[in-house]
């Protein structure tokens, strides 16, 4: 129809080439229509036509003049801007050294840069959100596609970090309980798929924003399987924690505007991993090459700190091989009981007055929850990768297969409460 339920008339949407360009890769990459619609908010034949007319659009491409940034017709200045225009020049060097940038490293680059601006209180007025990522991303970018010789030359430098590391394993004489990985991820600890009940109930609910609540969480585990005591960072202090003890928790709390800091990440290395029970010394501390506190090695005589290589770390960050993944689906796993069981119990909760009693303390425990779930098999195969020692013993542990099965399982369960959720909504 021509008109909405009020009788207004539909304004028409205009549809540069651009986008036209981007629907077109997105259809081609096996993305579907119905996902689209709801992204893009796009009719779905308005989408058809463009993907039928894909062929044209090429023609036209290969005959316009090249695309430029989007045109912003308010001029911004202050030290957000100036940083911004610093950062275009960082990324456009890194690029052409034919490095892979990932959101963590744009986000810590931009705080940089605002912290050498003398007199600006950056830590509080500016957080590299995600939301601040994507204007700059396309004001500035477009998705660059990685070619197969930049690709071969992160091979070439995981395979000789490979053969240093044994090298020093050896050399050092370190054992597997000896041996640590840890990685930050960012939580969206509120988030549910957008055509589940619970968003859609909690949608009318005041404070909407919740589902964009985000703190910060470090996690981690030696080759043997020990796993550490999660560190977990969100942006206030909250009265639910008014009367409990936080030495109780199942995190090390810390209070921060959800980003990972070279102070935070300090306090973490002297007052949480160090005096932690069940590690011995000495200990090899392996991170990734993202901006962070370099200097690790002088803070402790007997832990020894080594970097990943540049466009390395997806190859060889064991806590990216699947325990992160599985990390995830568990929590998302966790959150969905905890929804479904408040709302089948004897004093049986709407799903709206559930999410609206679902505090951090909540998530904080499905979070705990969910990294114990992570199975150790698991976490003993994320390890293959990087070690060429100590990882003989390692039974198989196939990821796509297990995170399929915890994704069917979540299905079920969300089905439960609204029987239009499929996998896509994952």
């Amino acid at each position: 129809s021509a008109s909405d339920k009020s009788g207004e008339k539909r304004k028409r949407k205009a549809i540069d080439l651009e986008q036209k360009i981007a629907i077109v890769g997105q259809y081609k990459r096996g993305q579907a229509v119905s996902f689209m619609v709801r992204n893009l908010g796009l009719s779905k034949s308005t989408i058809s036509t463009i993907k039928k007319d894909s062929n044209h659009i090429h023609e036209a491409v290969k005959g316009s003049a090249p695309m430029k940034s989007t045109i912003i017709t308010k001029k911004r200045t202050g030290p957000i801007h100036d940083m911004e225009k610093l950062l275009v020049l960082w990324i456009e060097d890194q690029i052409k050294k034919r490095m892979t940038l990932s959101l963590k490293m744009i986000q810590a680059k931009a705080h940089s840069l605002l912290e050498k601006k003398e007199g600006y209180d950056y830590d509080q007025t500016f957080s590299a959100s995600y939301g601040w990522f994507n204007r700059f991303r396309c004001a500035n970018f477009y998705i660059v596609k990685v070619s197969e010789e930049a690709a071969s030359a992160d091979s070439k430098a995981a395979e000789t970090f490979i053969k240093e590391l044994d090298k020093l394993i050896k050399e050092r004489n370190y054992l597997p309980n000896q041996i640590f990985n840890v990685d930050e991820i960012g939580l969206f600890w509120k988030k549910m798929p957008d055509r589940t009940y619970i968003r859609k109930e909690a949608k009318t609910m005041p404070g909407f924003k919740a589902f964009k609540d985000h703190l910060t969480v470090l996690l981690g585990e030696n080759v043997f399987g020990y796993k550490l005591k999660r560190f977990l960072i969100y942006h206030y202090e909250n009265r639910i924690f008014k009367n409990i003890s936080k030495a109780t928790l199942p995190v090390h709390y810390r209070a921060n505007n959800t980003w990972m800091t070279l102070a935070l990440f300090e306090d973490w290395f002297m007052n949480c991993f160090i005096p932690e029970k069940g590690i011995p010394f000495k200990i090899l501390l392996i991170l990734d090459n993202a901006p962070g506190p370099q200097h690790l090695n002088d803070l402790h005589p007997n832990v020894k700190v080594v970097f990943l290589p540049p466009n390395s770390t997806s190859i060889l960050q064991p806590m990216d091989q699947g325990a992160i993944a599985a990390f995830r689906a568990y929590y998302l796993r966790n959150t969905f009981e905890k929804a479904i069981a408040a709302t089948e119990c004897k004093n049986a909760k709407t799903l709206c007055g559930f999410w609206k009693d679902y505090n951090i303390l909540h998530g904080i425990r499905n979070i705990a929850a969910g990294w114990e779930e992570v199975t150790q098999q698991c976490m003993s195969v994320i390890w293959k990768k990087i070690l060429k020692r100590y990882v003989n013993s390692f039974k198989g542990f196939e990821k796509e297969k297990a995170l399929e099965e915890i994704s069917n399982k979540i299905v079920l369960m969300a089905k439960e409460v609204d029987p239009e959720v499929d996998k896509e909504d994952l």
